[in-house]
């Protein structure tokens, strides 16, 4: 796990995966592998298979993180709405987090909700700006 997470931090996606597989295989419950995995297949413009990876996570153990980061693969996807939700899912959790309401901004301008984006900004500048 640990060689996996160092190798996808030195910028080498493909030997992190291998390892991160290893893990998967050794552990099935290892919900800190499916994240990884999840952040750099949507690092590499992978949504789909990055949110797969973020789901066998959520099942296993519902994290704020993993919501966030799934929420980014949906959002990346085109999925504003269960983007939408995931963001919800983490601000529950991240009240205090301005890049969540970002985020969340970024869902609900795309599925036309200007009202609710400009709210989410202002939340995350009040957050940001104290």
């Amino acid at each position: 796990l640990y060689r996996g997470i160092a190798a996808h931090n030195l910028g080498q996606a493909d030997g992190a995966i291998v390892d991160l597989d290893k893990d998967s295989d050794l552990n099935p419950n290892l919900t800190r592998a499916y994240d990884e995995r999840g952040r750099i297949y949507l690092e590499k413009g992978n949504a789909a298979r990055a949110v797969e990876e973020l789901t066998k996570s959520i099942r296993i153990q519902p994290t704020t993180d993993g919501y966030f980061a799934r929420g980014l693969a949906y959002q990346a996807a085109g999925e504003h709405r269960k983007a939408l939700s995931d963001f919800d899912n983490a601000i529950v959790e991240m009240r205090e987090a301005p890049y969540a309401y970002r985020a969340r901004a970024m869902a609900k301008a795309a599925l036309g909700d200007v009202e609710g984006a400009k709210a989410d900004r202002a939340i995350a500048n009040k957050i940001e700006f104290r």
